[in-house]
């Protein structure tokens, strides 16, 4: 099932009238919040561009009779 905003309780929290925040204050708030992570913290979330695994590649053996035909 598919929760739609009037099926949400109303927790009073959001307000309609104050705008969610642009893509700047989540970058801005998203780095305040990291700067508290401990070193542990920050090894365990940390992402990485590790392109080392590549899609399995195999290798099929055409008999030389099936190439020679249309």
């Amino acid at each position: 099932m598919i929760a739609r905003p009037q099926d949400l309780p109303d927790d009073g929290d959001h307000d309609p009238l104050v705008p969610n925040p642009t893509p700047r204050e989540i970058q801005q708030r998203a780095r305040a919040i990291r700067k508290k992570w401990s070193k542990r913290t920050r090894q365990r979330r940390r992402v990485t561009d590790d392109t080392r695994w590549d899609v399995p590649r195999i290798h099929i053996d055409v008999p030389e009779q099936s190439r020679d035909e249309p």
